[in-house]
């Protein structure tokens, strides 16, 4: 049995050195694979939710589809309620979305007396071009502002702005320059994208972080460029309220408290107890929209 065994026992060791290699490549490319291709759904266009395109089922009295074009002339659709009160919030949605995930923050406003608008970035929804969280997304903003500030119902000096996520990432650039938006709010927003990439793709440590940013790179997000955790104190002396929750685990508290300690006077920091990312509005509805219009209230119409 020693003799028969031997030779066996010595094929294994010339191939086990080689097979062990191959399985070791396998593990790697598969969590590489995987934090490739989560990060890659930032950049994804989700379907237009069908009650997108019908506003005359959210229940909002006034709300219509509107459409308006960015400064290189692409077509950004979106939703509009005319203000009662001369003051307009435009919102903006996170990745992997559209206008009609804003839809409760939508209500809320309009139920105040403001003039909502609510677009599609480019890339998603119905909106044209592609996303890249970048110039395309502060053009799409800058157009909204524009846009807003046009009607006729409106007080150009009454604008303000409300983002969740990375559209908060993008509210925050803008609003750092652009003092037409008069108020902030800024709803699970990462302080900067490298680091809420490494968080989301921490578990398989630098095998599933590298190739979470690099897809971003690829993806053609300026990931190093006017960081919100750099640019949010520009903002200042407008109003701004930073908001998360205490249970999210995309951006966590301690992102949000980031962000916060980067801003200046005045500002507001809410942590919502038991909120994940977003979907505060179903968490605490009553003290959301009451806090909601309140800001909005005191900085734009008084």
């Amino acid at each position: 049995m020693t003799i028969l065994a031997e030779p066996l026992f010595r094929r294994w060791s010339r191939f086990a050195p080689s097979l062990l290699l191959a399985v070791a490549v396998l593990l790697v490319l598969r969590v590489a694979g995987k934090s490739s291709f989560y990060a890659s759904l930032d950049f994804d266009r989700e379907p237009t939710a069908d009650i997108s395109k019908h506003p005359e089922q959210t229940g909002i009295p006034g709300l219509t589809e509107i459409s308006f074009h960015t400064q290189d002339g692409v077509r950004i659709a979106g939703w509009y309620v005319p203000s009662k009160n001369r003051a307009a919030v435009v919102v903006v949605h996170g990745s992997n979305a559209d206008r009609a995930s804003m839809l409760p923050e939508t209500r809320i406003l309009a139920s105040g007396n403001f003039g909502v608008l609510a677009f599609d970035w480019p890339g998603s929804g119905a909106s044209e071009g592609k996303i890249h969280w970048g110039k395309g997304e502060r053009q799409a903003l800058a157009a909204a502002v524009d846009w807003v500030g046009s009607q006729g119902d409106v007080d150009p000096q009454r604008i303000g702005g409300l983002g969740l996520s990375l559209g908060g990432y993008m509210m925050a650039q803008v609003a750092a320059y652009d003092t037409r938006l008069r108020a902030v709010v800024l709803e699970a927003t990462p302080p900067a994208y490298a680091e809420y990439s490494r968080w989301v793709h921490r578990h398989g440590g630098m095998l599933s972080e590298l190739p979470g940013l690099w897809t971003a790179r690829w993806s053609g997000m300026p990931v190093d460029e006017m960081l919100p955790q750099n640019v949010v104190a520009a903002i200042a002396p407008r109003p701004l309220l930073i908001l998360g929750g205490d249970a999210d685990l995309v951006v966590p508290q301690f992102m949000t408290r980031e962000l916060y300690a980067s801003a200046r006077e005045p500002k507001t920091l809410w942590i919502v107890h038991g909120a994940g990312h977003g979907g505060y509005a179903e968490t605490v509805p009553q003290e959301y929209g009451t806090r909601l219009v309140d800001f909005f209230a005191r900085t734009l119409t008084n």
